[in-house]
């Protein structure tokens, strides 16, 4: 039952709550002074645990906070000899040892006498320990021992939901044919974005709107296969294009995309955009058979981009609801983006202050 209570308890929290709140309940398990949560790095883990960092990402009890985001190494103490075995580990008599570290033990209320650890296990790879410190009736026993085990399976099973939930979520976001994010979140993320510029905070928001030129015709002559890898090597070109940028690219539906560019102007926008045109220009496309009996394509300058672009100091009303200032730069870049294609296409057009057609200084024409 109390397995299931934590579970409910943590379910649908932040992360950062979440596993406070975990540490808090090893200590309602086992009563101990203190109770620390260490992780590894998963990006650059090695095989070999021995040669891994764990970092200090929760605690409570008598542990100051400060301490978190702490590394140590496995050999530094009791918690890196619990992850790097990947066993439960109890020393009652510490003495000359560490329960983390020479360093972070300095965070711990009083000195260490004794430590209990437990692995912690996500889809069977030992990522990181849970440490508890100094039981407050004597030394750890045997029933603290199996108490621990059974928690440490409870904090495992609560860390894999929540990487599942967070993996859902991810899912929800994106298009599954592309992989970036779809246009529910899109919408969503750019109204998030106007309201807090509305607030009063510094800065600015462009609005890039692309469309694939002759997509279609590519689409009619080689068939949906080749088109739909057309549009997966779009996006790898649009991500690489905005590495060194701040932005959320989405496919919008179609072979239409959007991008938000966060912290830039109106005129930045434009240059972004206008290395967005020439490299999807210059990209071959389809370079290698997509299936058996399908040839390599190699298209290169078939393909092509039109791109309208808004920003929201330029184009959005000042005191307008964010919802109505979200509406006015849809409208623009969507309006930018029709005159785009209706300049001849493969071009780049900056939406008008004013209302009507922009004028050519506002285009980019292709080089």
């Amino acid at each position: 039952m109390e397995r299931h209570r934590l579970l409910d308890e943590t379910s649908g929290t932040a992360p950062e709550r979440f596993l406070m709140t975990l540490v808090k309940k090893a200590l309602d398990f086992v009563p101990a002074e203190a109770a620390v949560l260490l992780l590894d790095d998963p990006v650059a883990k090695e095989d070999d645990r021995s040669r891994n960092e764990l970092t200090v990402v929760a605690t409570a009890g008598e542990f100051r906070e400060t301490a978190i985001g702490v590394r140590v190494r496995p050999v530094d103490g009791i918690a890196g000899f619990t992850y790097a075995r990947g066993e439960r580990t109890a020393v009652n008599e510490v003495k000359g040892a560490r329960a983390l570290s020479l360093e972070a033990d300095e965070a711990f209320a009083s000195p260490v006498r004794s430590a209990l650890g437990v692995p912690v296990i996500i889809e069977s790879h030992v990522c990181g320990s849970l440490v508890l410190v100094n039981q407050r009736e004597g030394a750890f026993d045997q029933r603290d021992e199996r108490l621990m085990a059974l928690f440490g399976d409870t904090l495992s099973l609560a860390l894999q939901n929540l990487l599942d939930e967070r993996r859902a979520r991810e899912v929800a976001r994106r298009d599954s044919l592309t992989a970036l994010y779809n246009d529910r979140y899109f919408h969503k993320k750019l109204q998030q974005e106007i309201d807090r510029l509305a607030a009063g905070a510094d800065g600015d928001l462009t609005l890039l709107f692309l469309d694939c030129d002759h997509l279609k015709a590519v689409n009619d002559e080689h068939g949906h296969l080749a088109g739909s890898q057309i549009l997966r090597e779009v996006a790898f070109v649009l991500q690489r294009q905005l590495a060194a940028t701040t932005s959320l690219p989405c496919r919008y539906g179609g072979d239409e995309f959007t991008v938000i560019l966060l912290d830039c102007t109106l005129q930045q926008g434009l240059e972004i955009a206008e290395r967005i045109r020439a490299a999807i220009q210059d990209w071959t496309f389809l370079p290698m058979a997509i299936g058996p009996g399908e040839p390599a394509l190699k298209l290169k300058g078939v393909i092509t981009m039109s791109l309208g672009v808004a920003s929201y100091r330029r184009h959005c009303t000042p005191g307008r609801p964010g919802a109505e200032q979200k509406n006015e730069l849809l409208k623009k870049a969507d309006a930018a983006l029709y005159h785009a294609k209706d300049a001849g296409k493969n071009c780049v057009v900056g939406a008008r202050r004013e209302s009507g057609p922009p004028s050519y200084s506002s285009v980019l024409l292709k080089t």
